[in-house]
Parts: C-alpha cells; sequence; structure tokens
C-alpha cells in the first residue's frame, strides 16, 4: 500500500510538471504577443539618477557599461533630430522609429542635407550596440555614439 502511494505522487509530480510547464509556457507567450502593444518608451535615467554618480568615481569603469547604454538611449530623446516630425516616425516609440528613420536616410539615394553615409552607420552601429548587444559599450563608445548624434542633430 505504502508503494503504491508513491507511485501515485510521483505520476502527481511529472503530470504538475508537464501541465505547469505547458502553463508557463502560455504565460510567457501571452507576455511576449504584450510587446506589440507598447506604445511609449520612458526615459531610463533621470538627470538626477544617483546611479550617474558612480560613473564620475574613478575605478573599474567596466562594470558600468549599462549606465552608458542607458544614457545613449536616452540621448536620442534629448537630441534635436527631427526624425519623429515627418509623421512616419511618432515620437511615442523612440528606439524603433529612431531606427527606421536612420535607415531612411542611409538608404535614399541623394544625401540629407550633407549627412554622410559614414556618419549613419556609426549612429546605427553605436544604437543597435547600446540597445542589443552584448559586447562592451562604455564610455568611449557612448562618446563617439554622442559625437555622431550631435553631428546629425547640426546637419
Amino acid at each position: 500500500m505504502a508503494s503504491g502511494s508513491n507511485w501515485l505522487s510521483g505520476v502527481n509530480v511529472v503530470l504538475v510538471m508537464a501541465y505547469g510547464s505547458l502553463d508557463l509556457k502560455e504565460e510567457i507567450d501571452i507576455r511576449l504577443s504584450r510587446v506589440q502593444d507598447i506604445k511609449y518608451e520612458p526615459q531610463l535615467l533621470a538627470d538626477d539618477d544617483a546611479r550617474l554618480l558612480q560613473l564620475e568615481t574613478q575605478g573599474n569603469q567596466s562594470c558600468y557599461n549599462y549606465l552608458y547604454r542607458m544614457k545613449a538611449l536616452d540621448a536620442i530623446r534629448t537630441s534635436e533630430i527631427p526624425f519623429h516630425s515627418e509623421g512616419r516616425h511618432p515620437r511615442s516609440l523612440m528606439g524603433k522609429n529612431f531606427r527606421s528613420y536612420l535607415l531612411d536616410l542611409r538608404n535614399t539615394s541623394t544625401p540629407f542635407k550633407g549627412v554622410r553615409k559614414a556618419l549613419i552607420d556609426t549612429l546605427l552601429d553605436g544604437y543597435e550596440t547600446a540597445r542589443y548587444g552584448t559586447g562592451v559599450f562604455g564610455q568611449n563608445e557612448y562618446l563617439r555614439y554622442q559625437e555622431a548624434l550631435s553631428e546629425l542633430a547640426t546637419a
């Protein structure tokens, strides 16, 4: 009798694991599908964010790469680049539409008010590295990206 109840509890564990993992997979799929409904990208770092003070301290800067990534993505919002004024790239989805705007600029046959394609490639590379990259995106990469962003804003 005791061995029979152990067998049943083992079956119950397998059933719970099988159905539990299905429920979890379904829940993950539902939440991932909601990503398409996002209509606003918030600012990642406030100007008075305490984590920014860590960038000013001397020491191992490589552990703060995530802060430079966040600053790079926030820099798009504060730039004077009018990528959302044409109506094709609304202001609410900064990253996705900024990337689309840069790709449109790069793929046009005529240069956009003297903007070099190398500048656009630098911005695209910096944006994609900051947002999706797994490699280093530290102070040097951020400064190069910020310089390219400023140059595009002045053009």
